[in-house]
């Protein structure tokens, strides 16, 4: 079994994400997604959601808005004996072309980057007990909790 090096989230930022009266989104809100694609690629690799240890250098580049189509990427970047170290990443996609100054944009148009804008960035590492990992691990295959059994 092949490990899961990268998990992507997308999501369009609604009025329900954003809570000042310019659009602009709690960083913290960010933070719930960035933790279902963290937990995702811990359930695609190891099948169980992991425990967060914490975060590390974590750095805020630019605010999202109500609108903003938003990728959340988490990367394995170093895989322990029970840890695992992932890089956590924003991307904006798009954001409504009003913003950008498209003064003949209709509501709801979008502007698309050539290249998604990073928007914030950082470390996190996480915890998957031995016993509920599976596949393949840095000190030899572990039992697969989901294989058949033979009753």
């Amino acid at each position: 079994m092949s490990t899961r090096r990268k998990a992507v989230l997308s999501y369009k930022m609604t009025t329900a994400d954003a809570n000042d009266p310019e659009g602009r989104i709690p960083f913290g809100r960010q933070f719930d997604f960035i933790g279902d694609v963290e937990t995702e690629l811990m359930i695609l690799n190891d099948g169980d959601e992991s425990l967060c240890l914490g975060y590390t250098d974590v750095e805020l580049y630019e605010d999202a808005y109500i609108g903003d189509q938003l990728d959340f990427v988490a990367e394995m970047v170093k895989v322990g004996n029970t840890s695992r170290t992932c890089r956590i990443a924003t991307y904006k996609v798009a954001t409504l072309a009003s913003r950008m100054g498209k003064k003949d944009a209709k509501p709801g148009d979008m502007y698309y980057f050539e290249e998604p804008k990073l928007i914030s960035e950082g470390t996190v590492v996480l915890v998957v007990k031995k016993e509920l990992q599976r596949g393949e691990q840095p000190d030899g295959a572990v039992i697969d909790p989901w294989r058949e059994l033979d009753l």
